[in-house]
């Protein structure tokens, strides 16, 4: 018999974050969809791509999604293989159950339903994200975005005064005095940098939002935690919001048993730290300059 990946999301789950994998028969996946609790989920939940919903996902590259609608119906999502989205609504559960079945017996193939709007990489609302975060090229990229994108703004627009101008030579005095300002100014920046790459290198966080346990360790040495088991989350972090460096922070986790987990914004930055702990406040410290040995 016929079996495919299905998964639920729910209005806690971030984009790509889905509970309840498995491999399921049409009547199983049909099961999974009645007992999801569509009354609670649905109420002032978002009727997009991201949603409380159930998904299936077929080995061809296909995925149906079905979330709530408005007045009690429900949207039914497809993904096809080369990353279209198209949609269809439907006015019962009865009715969701005809497209499953339909979904299962033309192996993962629907007909009959209007394109969505355009949507930037659609694949990432059907598809499971890992949620992992690691001190890689990415990281580093992410580090120095803000810094980077200041200094090519910088050299395009007062390199504009130079239009029309066949003088080389001072475009390129021009381009390494702006170079020489900007690494000056965030030379603290880069300095952090490297600090927390020697505290945080080789380790790994795998956290989502919707999930009550995060796993943090180095690569061969993993430990398992539960969210429920913190008691405070404190952010060391200059006071200055103009400051170049003021998304580099040092996060110290503590448990009940006075365990602790140290980490920075290098392997995962502030703004996503705290959107994987809705329900837990994190505590902002100042500290001019945040390395990790000067927290204590």
């Amino acid at each position: 018999m016929i079996q495919l990946l299905s998964k639920a999301q729910y209005k806690r789950s971030e984009k790509g974050e889905f509970h309840h994998i498995a491999h399921r028969t049409v009547e199983e996946t049909i099961s999974l969809i009645r007992s999801y609790p569509w009354k609670t989920e649905r109420s002032l939940a978002s009727v997009e791509l991201t949603c409380p919903s159930i998904t299936i996902e077929h080995p061809i590259g296909t995925y149906l999604k079905i979330g709530p609608y408005f007045s009690g119906k429900y949207s039914l999502y497809y993904l096809t293989t080369n990353k279209k989205v198209y949609y269809k609504t439907v006015d019962t559960l009865e009715d969701v159950d005809k497209w499953v079945k339909v979904y299962f017996e033309q192996e993962g193939t629907l007909d009959g339903l209007k394109k969505y709007s355009f949507t930037i990489n659609p694949g990432s609302h059907f598809e499971t994200d890992t949620f992992e975060y690691l001190t890689d090229t990415k990281a580093s990229i992410k580090f120095f975005t803000l810094p980077v994108t200041i200094v090519l703004i910088s050299i395009v627009l007062f390199g504009l005064r130079f239009i029309g101008q066949p003088n080389a030579s001072g475009i390129l005095h021009f381009i390494g005095v702006i170079l020489s300002f900007f690494l000056i100014l965030f030379s603290p920046l880069i300095f952090l940098y490297f600090n927390y790459l020697s505290a945080d290198r080789d380790y790994y966080l795998q956290i989502s939002k919707g999930h009550e346990e995060f796993i943090y360790g180095t690569k061969d040495n993993k430990k398992l935690y539960k969210k429920q088991d913190i008691t405070s989350i404190n952010t060391y972090v200059t006071p200055s919001h103009k400051s170049p460096w003021r998304e580099c922070e040092v996060f110290i986790i503590t448990f009940k048993d006075g365990e602790q987990l140290r980490f920075t914004s290098l392997l995962i930055s502030n703004a996503t730290l705290r959107n994987k702990f809705p329900d837990i406040p994190v505590n902002e410290n100042n500290k001019f300059f945040p390395t990790v040995e000067s927290i204590e």
